[in-house]
């Protein structure tokens, strides 16, 4: 039998049992995401210059921080100094709800203006009773109120600190781009419900590869918006979105054939035994081709075995069999039955204990 060979690995020769479930076992989506043999960006040369671009917005956002159209949140960190009075000098986080606490003039709302607004407030309360034209600089020094979500098939998921609106598409680079296991759709969780802000749409109404499948959840067609030059598919995200990457449904293919591993079910494509064969390259000379299974798990967690007989199928006596998310398609080898089945029964407890793919 020959060992898995998953997305981004190298094929090898079949070393027991324990190597196959140690194979599967690592490709299995982790805590912090999904494991990728070999990351890949999201469109190429072209877009990985995009996604270094993105990545470095992130990176030297403390160089931007205090431009005139950010709004303070809470959790911000903010620097207040007093030309005329060092010992007002002050760093201060904004309270959850919204204000910051300075000397002199206690209680402060900043929560909801700009750098220079908070500026103009603090010198109005200073002037009322203790200094006279007061020069007060405010500087924010961590960026704390505006994390941006990208999760699920993305190589770096995490939360990121941006200032302002991204593009759909800065967003994903910001996690590095797209996993190898990327399904077609991304979804994207609003923050808010009111479908637009800012002066600019949500998503247009005409566009069918991006839609509101519920309130405050897009749904954006992958393909499209990385292939087309439809800017309308580029949504913008903003500060508290979700944006999660679904997975691809995903067939196994093992045993005898030249090209065993994890495959991917894109889009509305149907992967029938005889195509899971041309994607496994054939069987080996050693296959029992009359005695292979696709082991399938129902809805309630039981297993089901299902004969296939590819000889008859490939003459055409018996119907293609369509496989469904999750199945494993197996080739037992000839004169090596008891072996196989016992990778076979460990391989499908695996699979079956993996976790639903996130949409």
């Amino acid at each position: 039998m020959a060992l898995p060979r998953f997305i981004g690995a190298s094929p090898t020769s079949f070393v027991g049992c324990f190597s196959i479930i140690s194979a599967f076992t690592a490709s299995m989506p982790t805590a912090g995401g999904h494991v990728s043999a070999s990351p890949v960006t999201l469109v190429g040369a072209q877009y990985s210059g995009q996604a270094q671009a993105a990545t470095n917005i992130v990176n030297n956002e403390d160089q931007s921080l205090a431009g005139s159209d950010y709004r303070i949140g809470p959790n911000d960190v903010l620097s207040v100094t007093v030309l005329q009075a060092k010992e007002l000098d002050v760093s201060t986080r904004v309270s959850a709800q919204g204000n910051i606490s300075l000397p002199l003039i206690g209680v402060v709302r900043a929560a909801g203006l700009t750098p220079q607004q908070l500026e103009v407030e603090i010198e109005r309360l200073l002037s009322e009773k203790y200094i006279h034209e007061p020069d007060v600089t405010v500087q924010l020094t961590e960026l704390q109120s505006q994390p941006l979500s990208v999760v699920g098939a993305v190589r770096l998921p995490g939360t990121f600190q941006v200032r302002g609106p991204r593009t759909l598409l800065e967003a994903l680079s910001l996690a590095g781009g797209l996993a190898e296991d990327a399904g077609d759709v991304v979804m994207v969780l609003r923050s808010d419900r009111d479908g637009a802000a800012d002066g600019f749409p949500r998503v247009a109404p005409d566009v069918t590869d991006a839609r509101e499948i519920a309130p405050g959840v897009l749904q954006v067609q992958l393909k499209p918006l990385l292939e087309s030059h439809d800017p309308r598919l580029n949504i913008m995200v903003r500060p508290g979105d979700v944006v999660n990457v679904q997975s691809a449904a995903i067939v196994y293919i093992v045993g005898a054939v030249k090209r065993s591993g994890a495959f991917a079910m894109r889009g509305n494509d149907r992967l029938t035994v005889l195509r899971a064969l041309a994607l496994g390259e054939g069987t080996l000379p050693m296959a029992a081709r009359g005695e292979s299974l696709v082991v399938r798990t129902n809805e309630r967690g039981e297993r089901v075995e299902i004969p296939v007989n590819l000889d008859d199928i490939l003459k055409g006596k018996s119907p293609d069999i369509e496989l469904e998310a999750q199945d494993v398609f197996f080739v037992p080898t000839s004169g090596a039955k008891s072996a196989a089945r016992a990778t076979l029964d460990a391989l499908t407890r695996i699979v079956t204990l993996r976790p639903p793919f996130p949409y």
